[in-house]
């Protein structure tokens, strides 16, 4: 497979390290377990099912409840629109995408990565529906998002949060290679009502001391 900086340098799409873009042709990246591919108006149905589990409606910022017109704003607007800029001023989301019983790609959770000013600085969020945890999925689509970020995407630092007491979250972000820094009060706010956080960082520094989706040049394998 190829590294992203190498795809995408011979595909012609705009993604350069440290430079403002204007757009982004929609991209995939790839882990051992899932691929990481674009949203599309095909996928509503299946977020709003997953969105319905109490867990993510308890540790993230859904609305609550949880309508299907929720799930397509979500997956014609708020999604599409990270592809209409640089990273630092929009949010770029990810479809985590396993194979189904059927042979078919299937929709298990998201990745994302959002700006986190000031510039070079982006925060993480993830989640994996309750049919789809224990696999090591999260990780498996964690891992190429952040070494995305602080490679070719040029951040000098990827940003973890989580409501106090989510620790299947804080467990997978110190796998992932985040450091924990501590605990915020009044960090995260949802749906009206102020909540302490946990934050976590990870540098570029930090990944270059481990091996699997850290590469030399800075790339993350895309997805064949």
């Amino acid at each position: 497979m190829k590294s992203f900086r190498t795809e995408a340098a011979s595909s012609g799409w705009p993604v350069r390290r440290g430079v403002r873009i204007e757009s982004v042709e929609p991209y995939s990246l790839a882990g051992e377990l899932c691929q990481l591919t674009p949203f599309e108006p095909a996928d509503t149905e299946r977020v709003f099912d997953y969105c319905q589990d109490p867990e993510i409606q308890r540790w993230t910022p859904l609305p609550v409840p949880y309508r299907i017109q929720d799930a397509a704003v979500f997956t014609t607007v708020t999604t599409q629109k990270g592809w209409g800029g640089d990273i630092t001023e929009h949010e770029r989301i990810w479809a985590i995408r396993i194979q189904g019983e059927d042979g078919k790609p299937y929709l298990a959770g998201s990745v994302g990565l959002k700006p986190n000013p000031p510039g070079k600085s982006v925060e993480l969020g993830y989640l994996v529906a309750a049919a789809c945890r224990g696999r090591g999925l999260a990780t498996d689509a964690v891992n190429p998002a952040v070494a995305h970020a602080l490679g070719d995407l040029g951040m000098r630092r990827v940003l973890w949060q989580a409501v106090v007491g989510n620790w299947p979250s804080r467990r997978l972000a110190v796998r992932c290679g985040f450091t924990v820094e501590g605990t915020v009060r009044s960090q995260l706010v949802m749906r009206g009502q102020a909540f302490d956080g946990w934050v976590a960082t990870i540098i570029a520094d930090d990944l270059s001391k481990q091996e699997g989706y850290f590469k030399a040049d800075g790339g993350v394998r895309l997805w064949d």
